[in-house]
């Protein structure tokens, strides 16, 4: 079974979960990447190799080291079990890896906004560490359809009235893409928290580290020139960006543009790749991490 999963087309499976190339040369195709949130695609995958570069994250591999990135585990049976049930292995000989099938960009009808109460959504913040009542508070429950099916997810609005959206098997978002503020007091703040995704910022309000500063999430590495103009208005920036080289360079724009208001938080969970992998690992133990 194994050999069959790794004879998986690559594109086939992305296509599956709902991600189709924004540009094609020759046997590379790009994609936005299905690990993150970007505007600009920087997941590579070559077809005739049926593997994949994430230049984002500086990762890559074959079919079984991407589900390991998209379902976060190590666990080779899961890994394939996930795959199998986004692809039936039964039909996937009969796709050759070269083929890439064309489909037209997935669209997502019949939106729905609804309070956050889905049991399974829920539980899989919990897995990630966020207990239900900052879950609750902070996120809402999409419903949605996509090529005549029917999916839900947790959401988190941003400033352009877009959304990002997280389950289990899936990460998206329904355009505008746009950064997201949050404000913890009615009146002015000096300090902010800056965050890369809204994951990292659940984590934050469960290890309890905003105190009373407000939060801009970037939803994406690449809305940083977004988020500058109003970190303008913070005499101190808190960063809690991924200790990885899309983190350090998000890091060095914002120093370079704001110098010593900008204090590099990353520090706090050294040895983990962000903040909310920091609370999956240590939360059980109810530390708190302090400013």
């Amino acid at each position: 079974m194994l050999k069959e999963i790794k004879n998986i087309p690559l594109a086939s499976l992305l296509s599956r979960l709902g991600h189709e190339p924004a540009r094609r040369c020759g046997d590379k195709l790009w994609y936005r990447s299905p690990l993150r949130l970007e505007n600009t695609p920087s997941f590579k995958v070559e077809t005739a190799l049926n593997c994949w570069y994430d230049f984002g994250i500086g990762k890559g591999g074959n079919i079984i080291d991407l589900a390991s990135e998209l379902y976060q585990s190590t666990d080779l049976r899961h890994l394939m079990n996930c795959i199998a049930n986004n692809y039936p292995v039964s039909s996937a000989l009969t796709v050759p890896s070269t083929v890439v099938p064309r489909h037209s960009a997935p669209s997502f009808e019949n939106i729905r906004i609804v309070p956050l109460d889905s049991h399974a959504l829920v539980a899989y913040l919990q897995e990630r560490g966020i207990p239900p009542e900052i879950s609750k508070a902070h996120c809402q429950q999409i419903h949605y359809c996509c090529r005549g099916n029917q999916y839900y997810a947790v959401a988190f609005a941003n400033e352009s009235g877009g959304y990002e959206m997280r389950n289990r098997y899936f990460k998206g978002c329904i355009a505008p893409k746009d950064i997201s503020i949050r404000r913890i007091r009615d009146d002015p703040s000096t300090a902010c928290t800056v965050y890369e995704g809204f994951i990292d910022y659940l984590a934050a309000l469960t290890l309890g580290l905003i105190n009373g500063a407000d939060a801009i999430i970037l939803n994406s590495i690449s809305n940083v020139n977004k988020a500058i103009p109003y970190l303008q208005d913070y005499t101190t920036i808190h960063c809690f960006l991924d200790n990885d080289v899309a983190g350090k360079s998000a890091l060095a724009q914002l120093t370079e543009r704001f110098g010593t208001e900008v204090i590099d938080r990353s520090t706090l969970y050294s040895g983990y790749n962000d903040l909310n992998e920091y609370l999956t690992t240590n939360f059980t133990n109810n530390l708190r991490l302090q400013l």
